[in-house]
């Protein structure tokens, strides 16, 4: 499993990006480019569930817990999702190495290609700056092909000092599908993450998964994953992937339920 959203060292990156955006007039801040937040900022990392742990043939271990932490946030990295998310954040990606044209008026555009499978994307992201504290962003994709027929994937409005952000992901130019919000804390480390489903008429609109990260805490990132079935808390160590779930509905009470860490097998174990 590859490590989950790292909010310890992004906290790092972005505070000497603080340090350096205080040491900048507001005149100054008006002519630069913003600075495009990393991708680990605004969207989210499922890489600690990305795979469900499996018995040997005769073993006695259960993996109870940690299975249904798994499929709790399941609905969340399900190609219902993510077929909305994972082209702009791959796209996204790929514009953090490019360079801005200035546009004036306080506004900056990121062009270039984008190969998506077998298929080639011109993508445009536009940055603008609403006021010392702020700018807003988007980013349109259209086919190679057919670059005139571009389609709204994602807008927003971030800080400066990318302490905060929110956020709206499209399908089709013009439907809602999830929104999203950020926030850091980079003196004690502290973030979080939210995506609510947004997308009128279905069976979870309204639901949401919150992510958060706290260095300060023994189960140092956590899940809140409400869905019309139940609201989960899930708990766990970033290093060790040892960690908790509570569900009311699926365990009949307000306990958690654990799991040994990964070098343990993510086998259920009693909670201490």
């Amino acid at each position: 499993m590859k490590k989950t959203l790292n909010f310890r060292m992004l906290s790092a990156i972005a505070l000497t990006l603080t340090v350096l955006f205080a040491t900048t007039s507001c005149e100054k801040q008006a002519k630069d480019r913003p600075e495009l937040p990393p991708a680990e900022v605004l969207f989210m990392d499922y890489s600690d569930f990305d795979e469900e742990p499996g018995a040997t043939k005769g073993s006695l271990e259960s993996y109870n817990n940690f299975i249904h932490a798994y499929g709790t946030i399941l609905f969340w990295h399900s190609p219902f999702i993510t077929i909305h998310t994972a082209l702009p954040v791959a796209a996204y990606k790929i514009a953090m190495a490019q360079e801005a044209v200035d546009l004036g008026d306080n506004t900056w555009k990121w062009s270039y290609d984008f190969s998506w499978g077998e298929i080639t994307y011109v993508v445009s992201l536009t940055a603008s700056r609403i006021n010392n504290e702020e700018f807003s962003i988007e980013m349109d994709v259209a086919l190679a092909s057919l670059p005139e027929m571009g389609v709204l994937w994602f807008d927003g409005v971030i800080r400066y000092d990318h302490t905060h952000a929110t956020w709206t992901i499209y399908k089709e130019g013009t439907v809602a599908v999830v929104d999203a919000e950020m926030n850091m804390d980079f003196e004690t480390e502290a973030g979080s993450l939210k995506y609510t489903y947004v997308e009128l008429g279905m069976e979870e609109t309204g639901s949401y998964i919150l992510y958060e990260y706290d260095s300060q805490e023994v189960y140092d990132a956590s899940y809140t994953v409400s869905l019309s079935a139940a609201m989960t808390e899930i708990e766990w160590n970033i290093t060790t992937k040892e960690g908790h779930v509570k569900d009311e509905v699926k365990f009949g009470d307000t306990d958690w339920h654990c799991w040994d860490s990964l070098v343990n097998g993510l086998v259920d174990k009693s909670c201490e």
